[in-house]
């Protein structure tokens, strides 16, 4: 055992070895709520099946929880350490409902649009409806969470930094799919005018809390100049971020079929998607933190040997959570009785994720270098953008590997 821990620090060295039980650690907790989303998939495969619009609806939604909590888990814990948490709070509050409401609800059509589209789904209100009913069931649980966290962490002698984000991802994960299955339960017995009316009343609140906060911001005072500028800067992001997702819920759609008939593939798919991102994220925030200490220097073709090493930090960790999703999947396909289809479906998840893992790691390195070019910091543009761009490649590689190996 010795010798094989000197092994490895001699490949990768203290600092490698350090990322790689760190990134290990903080992608298996993640994991965790994705498993139980991928559970509470796998169970309600017949309510998949009726309506499969939900299916596409996950990619968006899940990634507007992570861009939306993860973000102001960020911005709790800057106001904690600069002390002025209990006289900005108010503002943050209302300025994360507007987010919420807004996103789901651009999240919502745009499902909906996209299900007709394609000769699948109904009305694009009631996806509207599922959208922002599920959110807010989410935000009810997920607000005070985060803001409890943060505080406690804090009180505790913890940097917020390193658990909210990280922690309040497992807790969104957990619940994205449960209350997309509530939200459209609760569709189902509720009559289209009631409906309506919830979305125009969400709509409504939108624009008249952006007004409101643009207007108390025009007077100079500091709190809601705070809250346009997290409204000017966040929400385009994570608009541009969902609506690319949403390019990862029409392959799911398109693919629901092969997916449903694949018994225990419809369960690694949450944690399947949030995995690409992940590693991404970890990896274009090392790569920031080097680029801007100058400790490595922005070449299209890289000659340090910590890219090197991060590169095989990457392919270890895709081994690892990938090869363990596989092993979920191929539970959860013996589980409903297909065991028959074990062997495939992990073979199939864990190539898939290995295509993945390469693929996003040479688009972050290129992104990150490129955009540390142009005087932009990676920090502040990447994120959203690699989980995005991860969701689809995800996928797509996914859905490649089902037709290849379980329906040639």
């Amino acid at each position: 055992m010795r010798g094989l821990r000197e092994g490895w620090r001699e490949l990768l060295g203290e600092e490698g070895l350090r990322d790689l039980k760190e990134g290990a650690f903080s992608l298996a907790l993640c994991n965790f709520g994705d498993y139980i989303s991928g559970f509470f998939l796998q169970v309600f495969t017949p309510l998949i099946r009726s309506a499969p619009e939900l299916i596409a609806l996950l990619p968006a939604a899940s990634d507007a929880r992570g861009d939306v909590y993860s973000s102001f888990g960020s911005r709790l814990g800057t106001l904690l350490h600069l002390g002025v948490f209990k006289r900005f709070l108010r503002i943050e509050l209302l300025t994360i409902s507007l987010l919420i409401l807004a996103v789901n609800s651009w999240v919502g059509f745009l499902t909906g649009s996209m299900a007709i589209g394609i000769g699948i789904g109904g009305r694009i209100s009631t996806m509207m409806f599922i959208s922002i009913t599920s959110a807010l069931l989410s935000a009810l649980f997920m607000i005070p969470a985060t803001t409890m966290l943060a505080e406690l962490s804090f009180s505790r002698g913890y940097d917020p930094d390193n658990i909210v984000a990280p922690i309040s991802t497992l807790f969104g994960d957990m619940i994205t799919v449960p209350t997309i299955i509530a939200a459209y339960l609760v569709s189902r017995g509720m009559p289209k005018a009631v409906q309506n009316w919830i979305i125009y009343s969400a709509i409504i609140a939108v624009v008249l809390i952006a007004s409101y906060i643009l207007l108390k911001s025009s007077k100079g005072e500091s709190r809601w100049a705070r809250g346009f500028k997290i409204l000017r800067e966040n929400l385009p992001v994570i608009i541009f971020s969902t609506t690319l997702s949403m390019l990862a819920g029409f392959i799911l759609l398109v693919n629901i079929n092969k997916i449903i008939e694949s018994v225990g593939i419809l369960a690694v798919i949450p944690a399947f998607l949030e995995d690409g991102g992940a590693i991404a994220s970890r990896f274009s925030s090392r790569l920031s933190t080097t680029l801007h200490l100058g400790i490595l220097t922005p070449e299209p073709v890289p000659k340090s040997r910590w890219v090197a090493v991060q590169l095989i930090i990457n392919v270890i960790h895709g081994l690892m959570i990938f090869s363990a999703l596989g092993i979920f999947g191929y539970a959860i396909a013996s589980w409903r009785g297909a065991e028959y289809l074990g062997a495939q479906i992990f073979t199939a998840v864990v190539i898939a994720g290995l295509i993945l893992t390469l693929s996003v790691s040479l688009i972050t390195y290129y992104a990150a270098i490129t955009a540390f070019k142009m005087g932009i910091d990676p920090d502040n543009v990447l994120a959203p953008f690699l989980t995005s761009l991860s969701d689809i490649i995800g996928t797509t590689s996914l859905a490649l590997t089902i037709s290849a190996l379980i329906h040639p």
